[in-house]
């Protein structure tokens, strides 16, 4: 009702300002065509003869003067606007003919209103006298008689206004004439607080505040001048007249409202006092209280038989309280999970942190161009920095590689393509105190707060790579005399001989220092290794310069010579006979000690290095009984003797493949214990062969010539189905011991060698989990990523992983940590005198503890003593195997009960 009578109001609002717009132009027509009619009127007077005839008549007789009724003066011009004549008696000034009328005015009648003074009506009427001349008379009238003539014909107030162009708002015009002066003035002064007189030129405004409508247009359109008509209509009764319908009929809405919310409230009364109930139930839900919202809404149940809206609200809202009660009760219990999940990752922060911080590791987290973003303790240590996150710290001050060109940063970069790349590599780590340590660096990228981020683990390895280098070095040379060891030696003289056996005579020298073990016993370990190194000294300074030498046993010395062919020289012309003899001093004793030697050349009947010294050492032999003490050059017949030392190994490997044929190879098994539960863990498996005379032939006699035959992987093959054979009767007499299989190189490069593997597994019925298969060192390092695939594959399966003679080629503990590998396995050679030389217990402890710092057992061979025993239990090593323990022995003879003795 409210909006109907607004909208009434504004109709009857908008109706009259259309109507009082109407009444305005319809004013302004009526003022210009009594203006019109008014000048119509002064030109009929311009006819009388009394005013077109004064000119010629005389001026001075009284009778000569025209009297015009409401005229005020008359003045006659000529043509060209000078006065001629004035009426006598007039009551205003003529005017003057204005300059942009003049020409006009020669051939028109004009009229128009001038306020100079005050306001008249002047009319400038060309006409010609009885003589025919022709001037212009200026008929001047006051213009009140059309001011008020108008006002009493319309009724409506008018005024003569001069309003400059610079006139603006709040600056009344200027007011000329009005029909009533000082109301007019007044009702001027308070339009212009609100318009701009200016902007309504020819328009019509309306001003509510004081009930007034006006309308602004010019008064003369013939002149550029600032004169104006308003004319002012008073509306105040038509505004009361709207109030009034407005009042009446906002008085009947309210009325009739007032009826109809009495009958609505009549009516929904109940209904309105049980919703009321119901706003009473809501206030009760934000705060839990759902049981006793349920008892308030029973309350308000109502009769089947008269539902209405407010049971479907109870319904609905007893529905939206069961909902939020089980909402109530989720949110409850997620509440009570965040907070232990909350609990749990400010404990696993503080865990992550104090991890992060105890970690001998050196953790930081930077962007692609290196700075760094987050660091832990041991990275802040080595790099001097103070916090865990540092402003402007960069990685690329601290990690470079000396032997790039761009930083680290640049070379890391391709890690960003993807989440997850990862890169390893050593970089130098160059700490704030000035050290350079070697680091081992694990690089691999993240996202960190939706920014992939490089995750930098580093290690450092400088003790490890010192430790490395020394025991590589080891691994090459002779621990007493610096020498080259057996296997160095081989290996730089086979790659000698392959460069240079067709420009160079080449020889080899072997020297064994006679009675060497009596030696020992007579004077001690100590004066035998000073008896080696200094003699090796003396065979350096006696040979050229350019000469490989090695120590190849224990008191036996080899050197490889070599001439030019073209030179025609030999050995023989270096006079190598004082070799001989060697005078050995030990504090106050001085001893001559005597050595056998043989002098060999190298020819292309041989097969390598190998074959040459194993020919010599059979020369030495028949030197050690015939010509002790003395140097022997070797002969044709030497030659011939070779030739059947060959013939000896043909025979060998005939009866090798017979043995392989007629299942004449036997297992021996060697116990390995566990120091800490004092029980055998696992046996070793040693192969034997029976000759034709049923003797065992031991497998140093055999295994060479198996591998220079190509018969290893058989005789392999062989020895693991026996293994696996015996592991399955233990099985399955509930015996857990486990069983060691060593496999060989040749074997291991086999491309079925898994399938035949797990064909094997399959037919015997072993168990795999009690398998462990012995790879020697060298022979893994050897084809890497055979290895590398076969050792998984083994773990796969179940079975176990063990590095047999471990040391002998020193291979560095980096690809023991690639490999995956149960048990290091240390040679004899390291053990055999642990309890007599320092240097090897200080070696062996070393291997131990890098064992273990990459997770890996160990088991130590050739423990023949007590004293050895005691010196690697104290180490820390896991297993021991020896004769101290057990001889290798047939299974019919081997007894898994062992234990040590305490």
């Amino acid at each position: 009702m409210g909006a109907r009578g607004y909208y009434t109001y504004t109709q009857i609002s908008a109706h009259n300002h259309e109507t009082i717009h109407n009444d305005l132009l319809q004013l302004e027509n009526t003022f210009r065509a009594f203006i019109r009619h008014s000048n119509n009127e002064v030109f009929r007077l311009a006819n009388n003869p009394a005013v077109s005839n004064f000119l010629n008549a005389d001026q001075n007789s009284p009778n000569s003067m025209p009297r015009l009724v409401n005229l005020d003066s008359v003045a006659y011009y000529s043509p060209d606007g000078h006065v001629l004549a004035i009426t006598e008696g007039a009551n205003s000034a003529p005017g003057t003919i204005p300059k942009n009328l003049k020409d006009h005015v020669s051939s028109a009648p004009i009229s128009f209103i001038d306020c100079d003074t005050s306001c008249y009506q002047r009319a400038y009427i060309p006409i010609k006298d009885s003589l025919e001349q022709t001037y212009v008379v200026n008929l001047n009238r006051s213009a009140e008689y059309l001011i008020k003539g108008f006002a009493e014909i319309s009724g409506a107030e008018i005024a003569i206004i001069s309003m400059a162009d610079s006139q603006k708002l709040s600056t009344a015009p200027t007011l000329l004439l009005a029909s009533h002066s000082d109301k007019t003035q007044d009702i001027l002064r308070k339009l212009a607080a609100n318009i701009d007189f200016t902007d309504y030129i020819n328009k019509g405004f309306f001003d509510e505040s004081s009930s007034h409508s006006a309308r602004v247009f010019p008064l003369n359109t013939n002149l550029d001048d600032h004169l104006y008509a308003l004319i002012l209509l008073d509306h105040a009764k038509v505004y009361e007249r709207d109030f009034q319908s407005v009042k009446d009929i906002f008085l009947t809405s309210l009325i009739t409202l007032a009826i109809i919310l009495g009958l609505i409230t009549l009516i929904l009364r109940p209904s309105l006092k049980r919703l009321s109930e119901l706003t009473k139930v809501l206030p009760l839900l934000p705060h839990g209280r759902f049981n006793e919202a349920r008892q308030s809404l029973k309350k308000l149940d109502s009769t089947p038989r008269w539902n209405d809206e407010i049971d479907v609200l109870v319904t609905t809202l007893g529905k939206m309280i069961d909902s939020l009660d089980s909402m109530d009760q989720i949110v409850n219990d997620h509440k009570n999970e965040l907070a232990q999940k909350i609990e749990a990752l400010t404990e696993a922060k503080i865990f992550n942190e104090t991890l992060l911080d105890s970690s001998p590791l050196a953790i930081l987290i930077h962007d692609v161009n290196g700075n760094i973003s987050n660091i832990n303790k041991l990275g802040r240590q080595l790099t001097g920095l103070k916090e865990q996150s540092p402003p402007s710290a960069n990685i690329n001050t601290w990690i470079r590689d000396g032997h790039q060109n761009k930083s680290l940063s640049i070379s890391l970069r391709p890690l960003l393509n993807r989440e997850g790349n990862k890169t390893q590599g050593e970089t130098t780590f160059y700490t704030a105190d000035g050290r350079k340590l070697d680091f081992l660096w694990t690089h691999s990228s993240l996202q960190v707060g939706g920014e992939l981020k490089i995750l930098s683990l580093g290690i450092d390895v400088t003790e490890r790579r010192e430790a490395t280098e020394s025991l590589r070095w080891l691994g090459q040379h002779d621990r007493v005399t610096g020498l080259l060891n057996r296997s160095s030696f081989t290996e730089d003289a086979n790659n000698y001989i392959s460069k240079n056996q067709t420009r160079s005579l080449i020889e080899l020298l072997m020297l064994d220092i006679d009675d060497f073990a009596t030696f020992n016993d007579r004077h001690g370990f100590d004066a035998g290794d000073k008896l080696l190194n200094d003699f090796a000294a003396h065979l350096y300074t006696s040979l050229p310069p350019d000469t490989l030498i090695s120590r190849t046993g224990s008191g036996e010395f080899c050197a490889l010579i070599h001439h030019d062919k073209a030179s025609k020289a030999s050995t023989k012309d270096l006079c190598l006979d004082h070799l001989t003899r060697f005078t050995f001093r030990f504090g106050d004793e001085e001893e001559e000690v005597c050595l056998s030697g043989v002098v060999d050349s190298y020819h292309d009947g041989l097969s390598g290095i190998d074959e040459l010294i194993s020919n010599t050492t059979s020369t030495m032999l028949r030197v050690k009984n015939k010509l002790r003490g003395h140097l022997f050059y070797a002969s044709d017949d030497d030659a011939e003797t070779s030739r059947s030392s060959r013939h000896q190994k043909y025979q060998m490997k005939e009866q090798l493949v017979s043995a392989l044929n007629e299942n004449r190879l036997v297992l021996f098994y060697q116990p390995i214990l566990n120091l800490s539960s004092n029980r055998i863990s696992h046996c070793e498996c040693l192969v034997r062969m029976l000759d034709d005379e049923g003797q065992f032939i031991a497998p140093a006699k055999f295994l060479g010539i198996a591998s220079e035959s190509g018969l290893l992987p058989k005789l392999d093959y062989s020895v693991i189905e026996k293994a696996m054979r015996q592991q399955s009767l233990w099985e399955e007499s509930g015996i857990t011991t486990g069983l060691s299989i060593n496999v060989t190189a040749p074997t291991l490069e086999q491309a079925d060698f898994k399938q035949r593997i797990e064909e094997l597994i399959h037919l015997t019925g072993a168990n795999p989990h009690r398998l462990i298969f012995e790879i020697v060192e060298t022979d893994a390092i050897s084809n890497l990523a055979v290895t590398h695939d076969l050792l998984h594959h083994f773990k796969s399966i179940g079975a176990k992983i063990a590095f047999d003679d471990f040391g002998i080629g020193f291979t560095s503990f980096e690809y023991v940590r690639e490999l995956p590998v149960d048990y290091i396995k240390i040679d004899q050679s390291f053990i055999r005198f642990i309890h007599e030389r320092e240097q090897d217990r200080v070696l062996v402890k070393s291997m131990v503890e890098m064992s273990h710092s990459l997770g890996k057992k160990v088991i130590v061979e050739g423990v023949e003593n007590r004293a050895a025993l005691d010196i690697v239990r104290d180490i820390g090593v896991e297993y021991i195997q020896g004769y101290y323990i057990c001889r290798p022995m047939p299974i019919s003879a081997l007894d898994l009960s062992l234990h040590l003795r305490k």
